[in-house]
């Protein structure tokens, strides 16, 4: 990404997707909003970091900045002591509330990884490039998040036959 048009096309593209997701990983459409508008700011301010042009690198590289703003504001919410539960957020037609209740109560990287795979459809090589992490590490890592939140969907008695 060199000019400003270049960062026009990836907001056209990411805008939505980044939405969504950081709406489901801090619980707060209005706080989604300035996450997504931070990482924005942020993707250009360090546009010479973006290594190679290709689409799958594009989404990992925003998905990361994403993932880490979400983190530092969910970090300065916590320490401010102000920390509430997650608004609800708007209904989404794809995931019941129930669904979204269980995702809240997994830990941000549980969270996120769950987005990213079901929602998103990111492959571990690509979410080995968002979190800096080793691809057998977030295999293992979002297994065990499906399974704790399989559990916590049947602990709330939310059965889904197949």
């Amino acid at each position: 990404m060199q000019t400003e048009q270049d960062l026009e096309k990836l907001v056209r593209a990411y805008t939505a997707p980044l939405l969504r997701y950081c709406t489901a990983l801090l619980g707060s459409e209005a706080d989604a909003q300035d996450a997504v508008q931070t990482t924005f700011v942020k993707a250009w301010l360090r546009r010479h970091t973006l290594r190679g042009g290709g689409q799958d690198n594009e989404r990992a590289w925003l998905y990361r900045i994403a993932y880490r703003t979400a983190l530092d504001m969910l970090r300065a919410a916590k320490r401010s002591e102000n920390r509430r539960p997650p608004e609800p957020v708007p209904p989404d037609p794809g995931i019941r509330e129930e669904l979204r209740d269980a995702l809240n109560a997994l830990d941000p990287l549980d969270r996120a990884l769950v987005l990213e795979r079901v929602l998103d459809g990111m492959d571990y090589t690509t979410l080995a490039r968002i979190h800096h992490r080793p691809e057998g590490y977030l295999r293992t890592r979002y297994h065990r998040a499906k399974r704790r939140l399989a559990a916590l969907l049947e602990k709330e008695g939310f059965c889904h036959d197949t």
